[in-house]
């Protein structure tokens, strides 16, 4: 009765390793570690991330908060179907000026030279395309994308384009971004991110009011554009490397 007893077990065993579920997990490729870089701000990007930015202003200073339809110009490339769109208007800017990319099923593994995107739109394909090739990073870039998570929820919740990056002399980082699909349009922002923050959820903050020069419109803003909750920058993906 033993021996069966222990047979039995031995069988169950060797079932429960054997299962697909296990299997895949036990191959599961871990998620890579952002890469450093130096935290110096780089002034002169590229050439092509610099059509990049001042293609994504005029969009944003030619719209001035108007408020758009969905689907809109910002979404033809993807069949033109309604979604949000915060992705789809950084990949439509790098679709129009020739940046190279592959849908992220397509995106090669490992390290890839050059300027180079993700074709998608949806923010966790982007970060997943970015991921395989190794791009990601917690400095930021003008041009990078910044990836923000949703403080206690989801932490791949929206992205927007660094337009403008500032080191401070604490260590922190003054980000201008460019936004798509926040209140209907393309917004601007400016805050301040601390990538030595003790608790990455409560890593961007407002700009102290002493120091802010421009006046907040429905095209431009210093406060968190969901109101309801904060935000947190989760990484930065990139589509250049600096040297």
């Amino acid at each position: 009765m033993r021996l069966k007893k222990s047979i039995a077990l031995l069988l169950s065993l060797l079932l429960l390793i054997s299962t697909p579920a296990l299997a895949a997990k036990s191959k599961a490729t871990p998620t890579p570690m952002p890469i450093e870089i130096d935290t110096d701000v780089v002034e002169e990007v590229p050439d092509m991330i610099r059509r990049l930015l001042d293609l994504a202003y005029n969009e944003w200073k030619d719209l001035n908060g108007k408020a758009l339809k969905n689907p809109n110009k910002y979404t033809k490339w993807r069949n033109n179907y309604p979604y949000g769109w915060c992705g789809g208007f950084i990949t439509w800017c790098m679709l129009e000026i020739g940046v190279p990319q592959q849908e992220c099923a397509a995106t090669p593994e490992g390290e890839v030279e050059g300027i180079v995107h993700v074709k998608e739109a949806g923010v966790g394909k982007l970060v997943t395309g970015y991921q395989k090739m190794n791009r990601t990073t917690l400095t930021p870039q003008k041009g990078f994308l910044v990836v923000y998570g949703k403080e206690g929820g989801n932490g791949l919740w929206h992205v927007g384009l660094v337009y403008d990056v500032q080191k401070l002399s604490d260590g922190k980082y003054r980000l201008t971004t460019i936004e798509g699909n926040l209140k209907k349009t393309v917004r601007m922002f400016v805050h301040d991110y601390d990538p030595n923050a003790e608790k990455k959820a409560k890593n961007l903050t407002l700009i102290p009011k002493e120091e802010r020069t421009e006046e907040e419109t429905n095209a431009f803003s210093y406060k968190n554009q969901y109101p309801k909750f904060n935000l947190y920058v989760n990484m930065f993906l990139m589509p250049w490397i600096p040297d």
